[in-house]
């Protein structure tokens, strides 16, 4: 397998760890990037693309990052908090008067946005439909009523969270969080990111495949979890992952389209105090607010221990253990690519891969962590 890219003077080791992951882990396609005190210092590419026609991973493939996608998501809502036009105190019902059905009025932001509201899931699965017309998705997220009462426990919301997050984006500015993204965040950083996938950027997109298959008694669909990874079930379809009619579509939690170098670009910023390369995004006092851990114990929907900010993912936890510093801060997706930020060692790291691991954090991101870390220690 090719592997291209740079690597600092210093960070040898860890190209090292990534052409290992190809050598003896079963990597099919990846991409690394790392920033040090907002430097980029690793930029690695490798692989396949697109295993069955053998098209290879080049510097600007893209792919689906999941649940990574909650991360972007979680700046776009940072940059309305800076500009003072969302309160996450505030209940939610303010900026959204239709969200205070069905017992939600109480619900403030911060529940919501920690996934503390108890919507894991609607009754009716969501549509591909539904989310064609925004009002109509809309007012289904309004009217469900919350599986637990709000406040009183937190659960991953796994589809849901970006469509309520989304809405709430759209009330406050009147674009949806595709738009925003790339008018925000991405156009300033100069980031190839998108939710909601342009045509032109569709042959440069990676094509996911599955290293080991699922045990299929792991997911109860019946379950609180089944019901909330399977919130929208047209995305479990073959080949949606790669469907440029899917993928088209704006759907917040999971279908975010993007690489590594963007994503570390962007957590770059966030470990700087909101500024890199002299584009402000966030006030240093509004990342703190932002990526504080509001809660954390047993999570309800994953029934494992994890913690959240607004939005982000805490590392303090077996789930998400990319740092042992409280106040890091990221998001891994399903498959294996994750990114986070650690400022306190001034790293914002980011990895994909198309080569899907049924573990939530597997033994090749662990590895390359464990190598920047050994490279970038302080």
């Amino acid at each position: 397998m090719h592997v291209d890219g740079f690597v600092a003077p210093g960070f040898a080791p860890v190209q090292a760890a990534f052409e290992e992951n190809f050598a003896i882990n079963g990597e099919v396609g990846a991409a690394l990037a790392v920033h040090l005190d907002g430097a980029p210092v690793v930029d690695l590419w490798g692989g396949l693309a697109e295993p069955d026609t053998g098209r290879d991973w080049e510097p600007d493939t893209v792919q689906v990052v999941w649940s990574v996608t909650k991360g972007l998501v979680a700046t776009c809502l940072a940059v309305l908090i800076d500009r003072g036009l969302l309160d996450p105190a505030q209940p939610v019902c303010r900026y959204w008067p239709e969200f205070a059905a069905a017992g939600k009025r109480a619900v403030t932001v911060a529940q919501l946005l920690s996934h503390q509201a108890g919507l894991p899931f609607l009754d009716e699965p969501i549509t591909l439909d539904q989310v064609a017309v925004p009002d109509a998705l809309a007012d289904a997220l309004a009217a469900q009523r919350p599986v637990w009462e709000p406040g009183t426990a937190h659960g991953y919301h796994a589809v849901t969270w970006g469509f309520y997050a989304g809405e709430l984006i759209r009330r406050v500015d009147g674009r949806t969080v595709g738009a925003f993204l790339a008018e925000e965040v991405a156009g300033p950083l100069g980031v190839d990111a998108h939710i909601g996938l342009p045509a032109t950027v569709v042959p440069r997109l990676a094509h996911l495949t599955t290293l080991a298959p699922m045990d299929p008694g792991l997911l109860d669909l019946g379950s609180d979890l089944g019901r909330a990874m399977l919130a929208l079930p047209e995305l479990a379809a073959p080949g949606a992952d790669h469907d440029p009619d899917v993928l088209g579509w704006e759907v917040p939690s999971g279908l975010g389209v993007t690489n590594a170098r963007a994503l570390s670009r962007v957590y770059a910023m966030l470990a700087g105090g909101g500024t890199l390369d002299g584009v402000r995004l966030l006030s240093p006092a509004t990342v703190t607010e932002v990526t504080r851990t509001v809660v954390e114990g047993r999570d309800r929907i994953l029934g494992d221990h994890t913690a959240f900010s607004l939005g982000f993912m805490k590392p303090e936890t077996a789930f998400f253990g990319v740092s042992r510093d409280p106040a890091a801060f990221g998001h891994p997706g399903s498959g294996g690519p994750l990114a986070f930020a650690d400022p306190a060692a001034g790293l914002a790291f980011a990895y994909v891969t198309n080569g899907r691991s049924p573990l939530h954090t597997d033994v090749r991101a662990l590895g390359l962590i464990e190598a920047v870390r050994g490279c970038s220690s302080r």
